[in-house]
């Protein structure tokens, strides 16, 4: 990541998102299945990955999420706004954190895989930013999007553990990124 970000921050940025924000959440937290379907096609980097924990009114406060996933059947519905997320313009897929169980707060919050191309998934206007350009950033959008059980990342009630060992594993990332771009 050093490299590549001395050459170019915005390749850098996508990179590290993909493989520190993307692919390790599952590399911890994944099935064997879902590793076969959500991470070796995005580790080979034939896939481009994303990571949804920010939302518009809460900003990086995990806690705080307002997106909510309910159990409908075999499936779970997410409905709520991801914002300011990088790689949501070009990401095939996204890991995404949603409530839950808000009487749970932080225990309530679960994580999940949700593929571009899903009904009811769609992706805001990209993001016009100052620098690294290069790094697509947009609002992922959920509008009663119905994704199987199996999407599940974990256990339910997981999510705000696997985004915070997530994060602290990116920041090594954004390290890599600022000293290759000094």
């Amino acid at each position: 990541i050093e490299e590549i970000s001395r050459g170019c921050a915005g390749t850098g940025v996508i990179m590290s998102a993909n493989n520190s924000l993307y692919c390790d959440p599952l590399r911890m937290f994944g099935t064997p299945e879902q590793n076969e379907e959500w991470l070796t096609p995005f580790a080979s980097g034939e896939k481009l990955g994303c990571f949804a924990l920010s939302e518009p009114s809460t900003g990086s406060d995990a806690g705080a999420q307002t997106t909510v996933a309910t159990v409908d059947g075999d499936h779970y519905v997410l409905n709520g706004t991801k914002n300011w997320i990088t790689n949501g313009p070009q990401a095939d897929g996204a890991v995404v954190f949603a409530m839950t169980d808000k009487t749970k707060k932080n225990k309530g919050i679960s994580a999940f895989l949700v593929a571009k191309g899903t009904p009811g998934f769609s992706t805001g206007k990209p993001e016009d930013k100052l620098g690294i350009r290069a790094s697509g950033t947009c609002s992922l959008i959920f509008e009663n999007c119905r994704i199987p059980k199996s999407s599940l990342l974990g256990k339910e009630g997981e999510g705000f553990k696997i985004a915070m060992k997530t994060l602290d594993g990116g920041r090594i990332g954004i390290g890599a990124q600022a000293l290759g771009i000094a």
